[in-house]
């Protein structure tokens, strides 16, 4: 998006200042550490920290004016609605669906139409016979009656012969497995097609609460800056009649401009989120997502550990994909072996051969009345049957090979099944951990506020001293990055223990099953905008 790119580009230079300002004392920039020609949006021999502040907010105000509110569950629904994603693997499973109908219809006879050569137009013969091994006494005898040694025929007809041919394999040992492996490979696909959607619900998810952490952050941290630029002007004033040394208010301005590339490095991560959800929604190319509210924690998991393991090793679909995968193949490998069963059919076949025509006149007589017009019907019905009893093994070696991929398949199944559970621990262990984590995070977070306002009262008062004041706005800042950390690791362990333990998040699965009928209801393909805006 372009402004995805305008705001990075803003963010990098904002960053630059910053770090320029850090480096120059009470300078905010030198000569010699300009901003690249490319990005001349700042200018760091004026600019003053108050305005870099009131930059990144102008830059979080456009992005929320280009924004939509949404809720976590209106998210979900929107993704579940419009991701091309989900289109591309419902596509895959139409393809296994026709691979389905296709091995079904194997079971349905053949009718063939033939014909002789040509199926209607006209043969000219002619037919030369030299008996030379005639004994001269006969070759006399012809020539007295006029004939030769050679003679010659000729012929000229106008032929119309079309033909049919019905066939029934009634007994085919390799149609069932061929059927049968077909559906679990459709099984399969329709397996992989909810592994997608969940894994679409995660990333929405994950994407919507690293919004919420980032802006909880930026929230913060504006707070934090303002506090600490506040003890600046206090110091600065303080500095101009002798009160305090160079070192207590350059330790005040380092804090200040570490906090502002906080502030730019958060701005930029809500940037990039902001994108990556509104390509996860599939929204317009003018348009963004923002959550509706603030971070908070969300939900509650209330099964068992291993009532969760039980539950998802028994319906994630990645193991239940393997499985029917493995399915498949052994279907393929007896197929392949019962190829050198025979195949019994039921066969009937017609032909009609019309000639109109003559045949055998002596060159060059004239045919004269040889005219004639003849019809021929063939008809003939059976059994017949094909037995393939060699190919020197190659079908055999073939069933081997998908033998060995249904064993490869099962192993991936059990793999999958081992990896699920370590899932399940992981997420439940920091499920459980992260509780403890907000806990103390709230708490740590109102010490440090309170620590932080006392060290700032007792300096006013000259009992305290400026490092203490820049420790416990340190601190302050320490516990706001722990508590946005420990609602973010909350919510992630959440929705991780529903995509784990193959559990639709509130309705969700009605909306994908919804998405699904939108699907068969309109076949046609989702068009990128740019294919649309060419007319193509």
């Amino acid at each position: 998006m372009a402004l995805k790119a305008c705001s990075a580009q803003l963010a990098c230079a904002l960053l630059l200042v910053v770090e320029s300002a850090c480096f120059s004392g009470d300078s905010v920039a030198q000569a010699g550490n300009t901003v690249p020609e490319a990005i001349p949006l700042v200018d760091q021999k004026k600019v003053s920290p108050s305005e870099l502040v009131e930059q990144l907010k102008q830059l979080q105000d456009q992005i929320k004016a280009n924004s939509r509110p949404v809720s976590l569950a209106e998210a979900i629904k929107l993704g579940l609605q419009n991701n091309p994603e989900l289109a591309s693997s419902f596509s895959t499973i139409q393809q296994f669906e026709w691979q389905l109908i296709a091995a079904q219809r194997s079971w349905y006879p053949t009718l063939q139409l033939t014909n002789g050569t040509p199926f209607i137009g006209s043969n000219w013969g002619t037919f030369v016979q030299d008996q030379y091994a005639l004994p001269n006494q006969q070759v006399k005898e012809l020539q007295a009656q006029g004939l030769g040694r050679k003679s010659a025929t000729k012929s000229q007809q106008f032929v119309v012969q079309p033909g049919a041919q019905v066939n029934w394999n009634f007994l085919d040992p390799t149609r069932q497995p061929n059927i049968n492996a077909a559906a679990d490979s459709l099984l399969q696909q329709k397996f992989l097609f909810d592994v997608s959607a969940r894994n679409l619900v995660l990333q929405i998810q994950e994407s919507y609460y690293a919004i919420q952490s980032n802006q909880q952050l930026i929230n913060s941290f504006q707070k934090i800056y303002m506090i600490n630029q506040k003890q600046l002007e206090i110091l600065e004033a303080r500095k101009s009649i002798g009160m305090v040394t160079v070192l207590d208010l350059e330790q005040t301005r380092s804090q200040l401009y570490g906090q502002l590339s906080q502030l730019v490095l958060y701005t930029s991560n809500y940037i990039e989120q902001t994108a990556l959800l509104a390509q996860q929604l599939a929204l317009p190319a003018n348009q963004l997502a923002i959550p509706d509210q603030p971070a908070q924690m969300q939900g509650r998991w209330q099964v068992p550990l291993q009532e969760t393991i039980r539950r998802a090793t028994q319906q994630r679909e990645e193991i239940l994909a393997s499985l029917a995968a493995a399915e498949s193949s052994k279907w393929s490998s007896v197929a392949l072996l019962r190829q050198y069963l025979p195949v019994f059919s039921l066969v009937a076949t017609g032909s009609l051969i019309g000639q109109n025509g003559y045949q055998n006149i002596p060159v060059p007589n004239d045919p004269g009345s040889q005219y004639a017009r003849n019809r021929q019907w063939n008809a003939a019905i059976g059994i017949g049957f094909n037995w393939m009893l060699f190919d020197g093994g190659i079908d055999a070696a073939n069933a081997q090979a998908f033998k060995t991929q249904a064993q490869q398949q099962l192993a991936q199944a059990a793999l999958t099944e081992l990896q699920v559970t370590q899932q399940i621990r992981s997420s439940y262990g920091q499920y459980q951990t992260s509780q403890v984590a907000v806990t103390t995070a709230r708490q740590a977070y109102r010490s440090a506020e309170l620590a932080q306002e006392a060290a700032r009262a007792r300096f006013e008062v000259g009992v305290g001293d400026i490092t203490s004041v820049v420790q416990t706005i340190q601190q302050l800042s320490s516990a706001a990055q722990q508590l946005s950390q420990a609602v973010l690791g909350y919510n992630n362990a959440v929705a991780e223990l529903y995509r784990y333990s193959a559990t639709w998040p509130g309705a969700s699965q009605q909306e994908v099953q919804e998405r699904l009928k939108m699907m068969r209801d309109s076949p046609e393909p989702l068009r990128p905008d740019s294919l649309t805006r060419l007319g193509l």
